[in-house]
Formats: C-alpha cells, sequence, structure tokens
C-alpha cells in the first residue's frame, strides 16, 4: 500500500513512525515528499495524484469553498509553533506599518494567524504570496520581505541569521491548533483502508513518543534536521492524540469570522471535519521496538531520509 504525501515540515508521528519501523510493519510505504506552497498541496489533491496533505487546517475552509471536497481526519501537532520574524531594522509589530509580509496565501492558511496578530496591532502590512515556509525564510533573509511567520526548524535558523522575533502567535492564540491530515472525501474502499492503516500508524507512533525520554525524543528530531530549540520545541507541541481538537478548530473559524473571511455559503464545522477514518481499536505496536537504544542504530529510509531538502 502506498500513500503519497506532501509537507511542509514532516510531522513528529511520521518521523517516529519511520525509525521505529511501523511504517513497514503495516505494509504501508509513504511517498513523501515537502510542498512549495499550499496551492500545490491543493492542486494534488484534487488531481489525485496526491493523497494525504499535513497542512494548516484553515485551508480547508477555503479549499472547499473554491469546489473541492477535502475533509480533515486528523492531528499531527497540539500546536504549530509560530513567531513573527522581521529583518533586524524593524524591532516591533508596530515598525512592520506598511511593510511586506510574505505569506503562504493571502486568504488561508497561517496567514490568518498573522492578519489577526497585525490588525490587533493597528498595524497594515502589504501582504505578498511568496509560498511555503522555506520559500517564505529565504524571502526574509534575501530582503524580498520585511517580514513572515516562521515555526521550528526555520525559526532557529533565523535566529542564527540574526532576524528579530517580534510576537509569539502562541501566545497570542493559546488554543491555535497544530496542522492537520487532509484528504479528499470521495475515496474507493481500497483508498479508505489504505487511509485507516495509515491513521492507525501515526496513533501507534503517538503513543510510542510517550514510552520516550524528553532526550531521546529531541535527539530523533535533531537527526532529521531540527536544530537545538527547533526540536525541542516540536517534542513539546508533539499530539498526545491524533483526534482534531474541536476548541483549535473552533478557534480557527472564529479568527476567519473576526476578519470576515468565511467563505460564503459556509455551513459549519462538519463540512470540513471527518472523524470517521480514526482507529476504531489501540493500535498493536508491542511486538515493534521503539526504546530509544533501539532508534540509534536505526536508520531512516531514504524516501524520508531524502525530504531535508525542505530545511
Amino acid at each position: 500500500m502506498t500513500i503519497r504525501q506532501l509537507f511542509f515540515v514532516p510531522p513528529v508521528p511520521l518521523l517516529v513512525a519511520e525509525e521505529l519501523g511501523l511504517l513497514a510493519a503495516a505494509g504501508l510505504d509513504i511517498e513523501s515528499r515537502p510542498t512549495r506552497s499550499s496551492a500545490e498541496q491543493l492542486a494534488g489533491l484534487r488531481s489525485d495524484t496526491v493523497d494525504v496533505a499535513v497542512t494548516a487546517m484553515d485551508n480547508v475552509f477555503v479549499w472547499n469553498h473554491l469546489g473541492a471536497d477535502l475533509r480533515i481526519v486528523a492531528q499531527v501537532e497540539q500546536t504549530t509553533v509560530l513567531s513573527v520574524y522581521a529583518s533586524p531594522d524593524h524591532r516591533t509589530l508596530a515598525d512592520l506599518d506598511g511593510a511586506t509580509f510574505a505569506v503562504d496565501a493571502l486568504t488561508n492558511g497561517f496567514a490568518i494567524v498573522a492578519r489577526t496578530l497585525l490588525a490587533r496591532a493597528g498595524v497594515s502590512a502589504r501582504y505578498v504570496e511568496t509560498g511555503g515556509v522555506k520559500e517564505r525564510f529565504d524571502a526574509l533573509l534575501g530582503g524580498r520581505a520585511d517580514a513572515t511567520l516562521l515555526g521550528p526548524p526555520l525559526d532557529a535558523l533565523a535566529d542564527q541569521a540574526g532576524m528579530v522575533r517580534l510576537a509569539s502567535a502562541n501566545e497570542a492564540f493559546p488554543a491555535l491548533p497544530g496542522q492537520g491530515v487532509v484528504v479528499r472525501a470521495r475515496r474507493s474502499p481500497h483508498e479508505t483502508a489504505e487511509l485507516r492503516a495509515y491513521l492507525e500508524v501515526l496513533r501507534a507512533a503517538v503513543m510510542a513518543t510517550e514510552s520516550m525520554t524528553v532526550a531521546d525524543g529531541i535527539a530523533l528530531l535533531e537527526r532529521h534536521g531540527f536544530p537545538g530549540r527547533s526540536a525541542a520545541d516540536a517534542w513539546r507541541t508533539r499530539p498526545r492524540s491524533i483526534a482534531v481538537d474541536a476548541a483549535g478548530l473552533s478557534l480557527v473559524e472564529a479568527l476567519r469570522a473576526q476578519l470576515d473571511l468565511l467563505p460564503l455559503g459556509y455551513a459549519g464545522l462538519d463540512g470540513i471535519l471527518d472523524a470517521s477514518l480514526a482507529p476504531a481499536r489501540a493500535p498493536q505496536i508491542r511486538s515493534v521496538p521503539y526504546r530509544i537504544s533501539c532508534l540509534n542504530a536505526r536508520h531512516p529510509r531514504a524516501t524520508l531520509n531524502e525530504e531535508k531538502e525542505w530545511m
């Protein structure tokens, strides 16, 4: 069974599942690659060239309004660690008035969070669609943008490059939900079986993380390219369940409403959320070695190891 997947940054449960051999044990092959933008994720899902998009759950509000028929079926972060970073000549959010702010898409994704943060500060920025987190990071360092939102691991790299952290989205919105797993609503029975198996593996990986120490978890992420603080942040915000947080999704809905960005004809969260694919039983993982002593001897398969180009 093969799952074709696009992500901005590989989620912690997927990296854990790979190192523990859970994917192979379930007979799953994951073809993962980093995406350049949420638009690329949408195009892949609509053209049936992608099975799974790991993305901001807010995207589905707009994607379905554009004619797609997609559903959020799981959540792979408690929250996405996000901060506003700017070039060194900007010291506060107020300095961003009139500045160029790089976003993935103007009306969906984490741009909603950025727009709300700046609006609350009385700031009017010029939002420019630039692409995924790597593209926005490059635009900030290259001087093509004055500011953007960044999360692990690129936030730590921005620190190292002398960029200035102006605000934390998570401090402003403690209930901000992490990224979700988005799939097509209409699937063949075979595709549904594959997705169920995939979600069961993710849930097994989440359970396995509870048996790992913080130091071991951080070390695992550092091996996959997360530097220092970013590895710690990503481990701290890993999910304790793959169930979608209803309160978090309701926050996204409320932020959209405040910006008057709920799509015309929006019929509520039932139109973007589908809990039916969640594993119906506890995954069996006892036969899989998951202590860190085993992980240190294990090497990630090329399909994920090559994905460090997302940095």
